[in-house]
């Protein structure tokens, strides 16, 4: 009967104290938290239900045709100024030539 000890050691328990306590952190996190909870109190207010909406795809397709063409008309402003550029640089570097070119007298 000496064999069987009933008398086991307790384990120690951990005691771990933070060394350094970040007060700025813990606003943020609890901004953040709030924050999203007033996403989805707003998404619930607004019938919003998620994934994509009606009407967003050619909304969508209408913006990006405009873009595209102010862009368009930018570029081709921007290459006439260029080529006028160029032609005056060529008519003050040689003049006989861009006068020949042209048949002007």
């Amino acid at each position: 009967m000496a064999l069987i000890n009933f008398n086991l050691p307790k384990s120690r328990r951990f005691n771990y104290r933070p060394v350094y306590y970040d007060e700025r952190k813990e606003r943020l996190e609890e901004m953040k938290t709030r924050a999203k909870a007033e996403l989805e109190a707003e998404k619930k207010e607004s019938g919003y239900v998620g994934g994509l909406q009606r009407g967003f795809l050619t909304e969508r397709r209408v913006n990006s045709k405009r873009g595209h063409l102010a862009f368009e008309k930018k570029s081709t402003l921007r290459f006439l100024i260029i080529l006028l550029a160029l032609l005056g640089i060529f008519y003050l570097w040689q003049p006989e030539i861009f006068m020949a070119f042209w048949r002007i007298k």
